[in-house]
């Protein structure tokens, strides 16, 4: 309890650098470590009402997270933020840490720590990625993230889980999509003019039935929403791949690097960028593939865009090799297959309560 009250102090102490206020918590023991009995403070905690809900669980095995997880995202929607008592044991590095909790916390009560100056206006950004359940080997879980504001930094997310790609298009996919629609008319006042869709988790040899069947799928979408001539581009995003590019001295290009020429397919309209940087080893390219545009923007516009959306990530201070609506998708996808097994709470979707 010494090694958390020293963290605290070391969270209000950087807080206002970050720009928010941190009052002192209020506290509450946990007398032993069964899960169950973090689950009944946990409920004594959220009947207090609070913003967010901090606890400290003693290990990173897995079952006080799913346990605190499935109280806050299912039970009772609140913000919740896990720390392990390992990490809080170690006084060196604990500002840093401090650092990037609160910055976490900041995210998850609907904070943007920082933005990127994009040109596009009336345009909505869309993410979708899939997490297979560790616990029922024959479901899928598919999480759809997508921007709601002029600036990329507020979010909209759906999840669900399916058993197979129909019911992933008729039970996941398109009811988010008409959700994120509904949600961008109520912030912005008027459905966006320009729809660009990040699908990541798609197998090389899915990518016909994607084409076919998800973005006709997705159009019709658009139409039942009743959004004539909408600008709709989708693009497929693929992180396993064996391709690797070097410099003429054999280093790391750097990030943001763009391949769209020799190495591409003619018969795709596809690029390879470069979004990491490494500090050892060799960076890792992302393939994207635009399977449908109609946007009008020039190939260099969309690639410029992709750079910029991997910097919006706001758990890594850097960049992602994703755009972030696709690295938000993983993460609740992952929560869902990994912890909770279930469809989360509504209340909770417009913050990036899955961070």
């Amino acid at each position: 309890s010494a090694s958390t009250k020293e963290f605290v102090n070391s969270l209000i102490k950087v807080s206002p650098s970050l720009g928010m206020i941190l009052k002192n918590p209020k506290v509450m023991e946990i007398p032993d470590n069964r899960p169950a009995t973090y689950v009944q403070m946990v409920d004594k905690a959220i009947a207090l009402g609070p913003q967010i809900v901090m606890v400290v669980i003693p290990n990173n095995k897995g079952e006080h997270y799913a346990a605190v997880k499935k109280k806050c995202c299912l039970e009772k929607p609140v913000p919740s933020q896990c720390m392990t008592a390992t990490v809080l044991g170690k006084p060196k590095g604990l500002m840093s840490v401090a650092t990037k909790v609160a910055l976490q916390m900041n995210c998850k009560l609907g904070g943007e720590p920082w933005a990127v100056k994009i040109p596009l206006k009336n345009t909505m950004i869309i993410g979708y990625d899939t997490y297979h359940d560790t616990v029922n080997k024959a479901k899928s879980a598919g999480a759809l993230v997508a921007s709601v504001n002029a600036s990329f930094t507020k979010f909209i997310s759906s999840a669900d889980l399916h058993e197979n790609a129909n019911q992933e298009l008729n039970n996941t996919m398109k009811p988010a999509v008409m959700k994120a629609l509904r949600k961008y008319k109520e912030v912005n006042g008027t459905f966006p003019e320009r729809i660009i869709m990040y699908r990541d988790g798609v197998g090389d040899g899915q990518i016909p039935y994607v084409k076919e069947t998800e973005v006709a799928s997705i159009e019709s979408c658009f139409k039942a929403a009743g959004m004539e001539n909408v600008k709709f581009t989708f693009i497929i995003v693929s992180k396993r791949i064996m391709t690797r590019f070097f410099t003429a001295g054999a280093d790391n290009p750097h990030s943001g690097t763009i391949v769209d020429d020799v190495v591409t397919l003619p018969e795709r309209y596809d690029f390879y960028l470069i979004s990491q940087s490494v500090r050892q080893g060799t960076v890792n390219p992302t393939s994207y593939n635009v399977i449908r545009d109609s946007s009008g923007l020039k190939p260099d516009h969309i690639q410029a865009l992709t750079y910029k959306l991997t910097h919006l990530y706001y758990n890594w201070p850097g960049t992602v090799r994703v755009p972030m609506v696709c690295q938000y998708a993983h993460k609740l996808a992952f929560l869902i297959g990994d912890s909770l097994h279930r469809t989360p709470a509504e209340g909770l979707d417009d913050l990036l309560f899955y961070l």
